[in-house]
C-alpha cells in the first residue's frame, strides 16, 4: 500500500522501481487511469494530476526456490522523502530468521498499520519500519527453514460469523459461528471477558455442554458419534453483563480469544436504536474498508449484473479472489473470452465515490471501499468499445463484474442503464435519496440479529431485554491467532 504526497508540480504519472526477479500482479486506486511496465519500472498514470495525495495498492510476486531471500523494497523515483511498514509472513510450518539494517527498526507485529496486517493470510512473524535516508537503503535478509506439515492437521476455523446485541443496560449477548475443519482437536478454549459466561453450544446442529475450568471454558468440537469428513458448524453464545449506558459516554465490546486460527472474523453488532454511536475503533475495520483478501478460489462464469445482451463467448473459467463486503470486482475478456490485461475501470456514485483500477495479467480488477446504493462502472481498453453500466450494488453481498468487450473503438460505447427519466426530474433529490437509502442500508440489521433475538425469547436460558428496534454495524478481521478482538465507540442519546 502506498501513499504519495505531492509537494510539488502536477505530475501525471510515477514511476516506481520494481525490485529484480519481481512480477506486478495487480494494481488498483482511487485516481488511478492506468498503468505501463518497462524492465525494472511500474508507471502509473493518474486521471487527476493536480491532486495532492494519492494512493495505490501494488500486489507483485516472485517465485523462490532457495531458502534465503532479500525481501523486497517499493521505491518512487524522485520522491524527497519515504517512510514505511514491511510485514514478514511465512506459508505453513516454518521458521523465519529476519537480518534489518540500512535504518529498519523492528516493532510490535500488532504496531503495524491496520490496513498492511489485513492483507496477511498467515502468521506474521516479523514487522519493521523505517525512513529512508538520502545515502541509506533499508535491507532485511530472509533466511527460513521449512518443517512437514503434520499428516493430522489442528482445527481450524475457515470464517467466524459473530452477531453480538447490546442492551441499554449494557449487556452484551453474542452469537459465535465457527465454519470448523477439525481432524482431532476435541475442545475449543474460550478466554472469556471479565464477567461473561456461555450459556449453550452446538455442534454440527446438535446440542452439546460447555465445560468451565479453572483455566477458561472450554467448548466441544467433537461429540459422540460425530466423526466429521468436511467442514461444519460449531457455534456458542454467551452473555456478558457490562456496564449500563450513561446519556453520553465511550464503550467497549469485547470478543474472546480462542485457541485456534480463524482465516476471517465477522462481527455484526446491533446497538439500540434510542443511542446515536460514532468514533468506532479497535482491533477490528469497518466491513467497507477492508482491502482484498489475497485467496484464489474458483469463481466460474456466474454473473448477476452482465446483460443478457452480453453473453461471453468461449470457455471462460477463470481464477479470482472472493469479494468481502464493500468489494466490486470482476474479469475484463474479449469476445472469444480471453482475458484483456491493463484495462482502463472507474466506479463512480451520485454521492461522489470514485475510485480506479486496472486489470492484472489475469484480466481481473478489484477496488474497496464501494458504497451501497447507485454505481456505475466503466471499462476503456484500446481496440475495444468502451463499456458502461448503472446498477444498485448491495455492499454486504458483493458479486463479480464480469465483463465482455466487442471489438471497435473507444468513442463507441456500449451503454446500459435505466429507462429515461422525466423532464422534470431533481436529481439533486435523486442523490440527496440515495444517500440516505445507502446509509440506511448498511446499517439494517441481517437475519442473525433477528434470529438471535428468537432465541432470547423462546431457548436460550437466560432473561434479558434485547432491543427490537437498532441499528447493526458491521466490522471484518482477517486472520485471528488467539486473540482478543475489541470495538471501542463513543455514544449519546437521541
Amino acid at each position: 500500500m502506498a501513499d504519495v504526497t505531492v509537494v510539488q508540480g502536477d505530475p501525471a504519472q510515477f514511476e516506481v522501481e520494481v525490485p529484480a526477479g519481481y512480477e506486478i500482479t495487480g494494481v488498483t486506486g482511487a485516481s488511478l487511469d492506468s498503468t505501463e511496465t518497462q524492465p525494472g519500472v511500474l508507471i502509473l498514470k493518474v486521471s487527476a494530476p493536480s491532486q495532492r495525495n494519492h494512493e495505490f495498492l501494488i500486489s507483485m510476486e516472485r517465485a523462490l526456490s532457495a531458502t534465503n531471500a532479500d525481501a523486497p523494497f517499493v521505491s518512487f523515483k524522485n520522491a524527497q522523502r519515504e517512510t514505511g511498514e514491511l510485514l514478514v509472513e511465512g506459508a505453513g510450518s516454518m521458521e523465519i530468521t529476519a537480518t534489518e539494517t540500512g535504518g529498519l527498526k523492528r516493532m510490535d507485529v500488532k504496531e503495524a498499520n491496520p490496513y498492511l496486517r489485513s492483507l496477511a493470510h498467515f502468521p506474521p512473524q516479523a514487522a519493521f519500519r523505517y525512513h529512508r535516508q538520502p545515502n541509506e537503503a533499508p535491507a532485511l535478509a530472509l533466511e527460513w527453514v521449512r518443517f512437514p506439515d503434520s499428516s493430522v492437521l489442528g482445527a481450524v476455523a475457515e470464517n467466524a460469523v459473530i452477531t453480538t446485541l447490546v442492551t441499554s443496560e449494557g449487556k452484551s449477548l453474542t452469537e459465535v459461528k465457527l465454519l470448523i475443519k477439525n481432524q482431532a482437536q476435541p475442545f475449543l478454549k474460550v478466554a472469556l471477558p471479565a464477567g461473561a459466561s456461555v450459556l449453550s453450544a452446538d455442534v454440527a446442529g446438535e446440542k452439546v455442554k460447555p465445560v468451565e475450568g479453572t483455566d477458561g471454558n472450554r467448548v466441544p468440537l467433537l461429540r459422540p458419534g460425530f466423526r466429521p469428513t468436511d467442514v461444519y458448524t460449531v457455534s456458542f453464545v454467551f452473555m456478558h453483563s457490562g456496564a449500563p449506558f450513561a446519556k453520553k459516554g465511550g464503550s467497549e465490546i469485547s470478543l474472546p480469544s480462542m485457541d485456534i486460527p480463524i482465516d476471517l472474523l465477522q462481527w455484526e453488532i446491533f446497538l439500540p436504536e434510542q443511542y446515536k454511536v460514532k468514533n468506532f475503533a479497535g482491533d477490528a475495520m469497518a466491513a467497507d474498508l477492508v482491502p482484498p483478501a489475497f485467496v484464489e478460489i474458483d469463481a466460474g462464469a456466474t454473473n448477476e449484473l452482465m446483460p443478457e445482451a452480453m453473453p461471453v463467448a468461449g470457455n471462460f473459467n477463470f481464477r479470482m479472489e472472493p469479494l468481502l463486503p464493500g468489494q466490486l470486482g470482476g474479469v475484463v475478456v474479449d469476445p472469444a473470452g480471453a482475458v484483456i490485461p491493463n484495462a482502463r475501470i472507474t466506479v463512480t456514485s451520485d454521492a461522489g465515490y470514485k475510485m480506479n483500477a486496472a486489470t492484472n495479467v489475469d484480466g481481473s480488477w478489484r477496488v474497496f471501499g464501494a458504497p451501497p446504493g447507485q454505481l456505475k462502472i466503466r471499462v476503456d481498453s484500446t481496440g475495444f468499445k468502451s463499456w458502461s453500466q448503472n446498477f444498485a450494488y448491495d455492499s454486504n453481498r458483493p458479486g463479480p463484474v464480469n465483463t465482455a468487450l466487442s471489438v471497435g473503438t473507444a468513442s463507441e460505447v456500449v451503454e446500459v442503464t435505466a429507462a429515461a427519466s422525466p423532464l422534470n426530474y431533481d436529481y439533486e433529490k435523486e442523490q440527496r435519496d440515495a444517500r440516505k437509502q445507502a446509509q440506511a442500508a448498511q446499517n439494517v440489521p441481517s437475519s442473525n440479529v433477528l434470529n438471535l433475538q428468537k432465541r432470547v425469547a423462546g431457548v436460550l436460558p437466560v432473561a434479558i431485554e434485547v432491543p427490537h428496534a437498532g441499528t447493526a454495524f458491521h466490522f471484518v478481521r482477517p486472520l485471528v491467532v488467539n486473540e482478543e478482538t475489541n470495538v471501542t465507540f463513543t455514544y449519546k442519546s437521541k
